[in-house]
């Protein structure tokens, strides 16, 4: 009996671990992007100040 999956797809698995593995080097983000990125996230999760 043949211990090998029928499903299975060697060149399958290669492409997801391709996949998974960013391309591109993460760049380091400017004070501006990192202030506006903050700025979204003050607004969408800090809930100590409310309008009125």
């Amino acid at each position: 009996m043949d211990d090998a999956s029928p499903n299975h797809n060697p060149a399958e698995s290669e492409d997801a671990e391709k996949a998974s593995i960013p391309t591109e080097e993460p760049r380091e983000l400017t004070a501006e992007e990192q202030m506006a990125r903050f700025e979204d996230a003050l607004k969408e999760e800090d809930w100590g100040h409310q309008p009125c």
